[in-house]
């Protein structure tokens, strides 16, 4: 449940950056300006486009295959372990460009944008909850949740 939660929370805040940067005169960036948090500053750097298209369109459909392979893996049940994989695969083409973005915002452009910043911890978030998930022994069918818990600590 929660990586959905936090899916669906990545996919709207990345929505809303599309929105300011397609739509500025209607849909202002809530953001501080100026010192090292700065949204608009990062938001309209070169940095933030990759060719024609921003980079938070990249980001919305990030989050909406990530939730795609977690609406497989709960649906389709002969699919799960290809769906597992995937999700593992995705997870961390998104963390290694959190790490990317996050570069670019401190060296290159020198300021962060808070809107960007959640996105970024999002995603580390939700590529760990995909290790977690990917690399934790499965209970069987008798072992409950609880009984799985108290055999990690």
């Amino acid at each position: 449940m929660w990586p959905a939660v936090l899916g669906a929370a990545g996919l709207l805040i990345s929505a809303y950056l599309v929105g300011t940067h397609y739509f500025a005169d209607e849909i202002p960036l809530a953001c501080s300006t100026g010192g090292i948090v700065d949204c608009e500053q990062v938001t309209n750097s070169a940095e933030s486009m990759v060719g024609p298209m921003p980079v938070a369109v990249l980001g919305l459909v990030w989050f909406a295959v990530f939730l795609g392979i977690l609406a497989i893996r709960s649906w389709l049940p002969e699919l799960r372990s290809k769906a597992l994989l995937a999700q593992v695969v995705w997870a961390s083409v998104g963390l290694v460009t959190v790490f990317y973005l996050v570069y670019v915002e401190l060296f290159l452009i020198g300021a962060l944008c808070l809107w960007c910043t959640a996105i970024h911890a999002i995603v580390v978030v939700l590529f760990l909850m995909t290790l977690w998930d990917a690399t934790a022994p499965t209970p069987s069918s008798s072992e409950n949740v609880g009984d799985r818990l108290r055999t990690l600590g």
